[in-house]
């Protein structure tokens, strides 16, 4: 489980939240990704101090990490 912290200007919550299933956004999904799905839900934690006296740790995404990554699934 993953809770990210979005902008409070943020006025598209719709789009946002609910399942997304992998093959409606995947170019190309491959045999194993075709079944499944991602949940976006709510969270009522107002700060990210909150969030993280709540036992979570704080973990910044960084750029390195798509290296190599290919949006085309190829």
């Amino acid at each position: 489980m993953v809770i990210i912290e979005v902008d409070r200007d943020f006025d598209r919550f719709d789009d946002l939240l609910g399942m997304h299933s992998w093959s409606k956004f995947l170019l190309r999904p491959t045999e194993e990704e075709l079944d499944k799905s991602s949940k976006v839900f709510y969270c009522a934690y107002n700060s990210g101090r909150l969030v993280e006296k709540s036992g979570w740790k704080r973990v910044t995404i960084e750029e390195h990490w798509f290296n190599g990554w290919n949006k085309n699934n190829s």
